[in-house]
């Protein structure tokens, strides 16, 4: 079992996890390589983005943040798990499967009856994941997957 605390979003941690999200998705080809930051408009304003009955937490190791999973509201019982990322070197390792009964946990504490979520095409090792957790597909786009699963 992980030991690996979660903990809500500070402020601090923001430049890090721009930085786990961008290197997630670059070493799965979803975006190109760069020294660039990511550029994402969902995560320059976390704390507003995420408030009411969403959250975003990060998992840490030490002061490290190793991985991060969000909850964002769609509707009164409607939840949208976000920014599911946890960083290569970790994979294996029970940090996403902590972070995913730790987002559950809470969607269902909020009563949402049913958790969405959408991932990329290239992500297959997400795909898995997410399905043998109970997540079923039910769209497919351009270059994403959308799921669904009844809480």
């Amino acid at each position: 079992m992980n030991d690996n605390p979660i903990i809500e979003y500070a402020p601090h941690y923001h430049s890090q996890i721009i930085d786990v999200i961008g290197r997630s998705l670059r070493d799965q080809k979803v975006v190109p390589d760069s020294d660039e930051p990511l550029e994402d408009d969902d995560l320059r304003h976390i704390a507003e983005n995420y408030a009411g009955r969403g959250r975003f937490w990060v998992c840490l190791a030490g002061e490290t943040v190793i991985g991060t999973v969000a909850i964002r509201e769609v509707d009164a019982s409607t939840a949208y798990l976000k920014c599911m990322f946890v960083v290569t070197a970790r994979h294996g390792q029970g940090i996403g499967q902590q972070l995913l009964d730790h987002a559950l946990q809470f969607a269902r504490a909020q009563g949402y009856r049913v958790i969405v979520l959408d991932t990329h095409q290239l992500m297959k090792r997400a795909h898995r994941f997410y399905e043998r957790n109970g997540f079923m597909r039910v769209a497919d786009g351009n270059e994403t997957y959308g799921y669904r699963m009844d809480l």
